[in-house]
């Protein structure tokens, strides 16, 4: 019981902390500009769509998906998606056992991975929106808990198993005789 409040204690405390970090140096500014740059590279070849920024009538700017003469408005918010960071990074961090340096290595894994997944959202987008129906709201149902939910607790599961499988009972153990 001891080792389950000192990991709760640890995670509360390191989100809070990567909470306040993101907001003091723009993080998710930052995260959602490589986001953006990557499917603006990536858009054309892989769903036919460029995108576009646009000045937004309150101030900011706006992005489109523009393929020929049709256009539409992205409608997640880029730096949003950065969020999925914060639980991850979360989880390893009050995994102990990890090391600096392995613990570096998974956060930049993880990073990675969850970058990968918000990207696969934004070029599959035109997909789910231009004709919905029912399976692509499911699909795009399941894209967003999964970049906010289930990617971070399952990269994190994936990323410290080694660290983790006794405290899941998931060792090997002798047939009992």
């Amino acid at each position: 019981m001891i080792r389950r409040a000192g990991f709760v204690g640890r995670f509360l405390l390191i989100f809070a902390l990567l909470a306040g970090l993101g907001w003091l140096t723009a993080a998710p500014r930052g995260y959602a500009a490589a986001l953006r740059g990557t499917a603006s590279l990536t858009s054309p070849l892989v769903n036919g769509w460029t995108l576009e920024e646009r000045a937004a009538p309150a101030g900011g700017q706006e992005i489109f998906f523009r393929h020929g003469n049709d256009q539409l408005r992205l409608a997640l918010g880029l730096e949003q998606l950065a969020l999925g960071l914060l639980p991850l990074l979360s989880l390893l961090g009050a995994t102990q056992g990890l090391g600096a340096r392995g613990l570096a290595a998974r956060a930049a894994i993880g990073a990675a991975a969850l970058f990968a997944l918000d990207l696969l959202i934004v070029l599959v987008y035109p997909w789910l929106v231009v004709d919905p129906n029912p399976v692509t709201d499911i699909l795009g149902t399941f894209l967003g808990l999964l970049t906010f939910v289930g990617g971070p607790v399952i990269l994190w599961f994936a990323l410290t198993y080694h660290q983790l499988r006794g405290v899941w009972q998931l060792e090997r153990r002798p047939p009992r005789r």
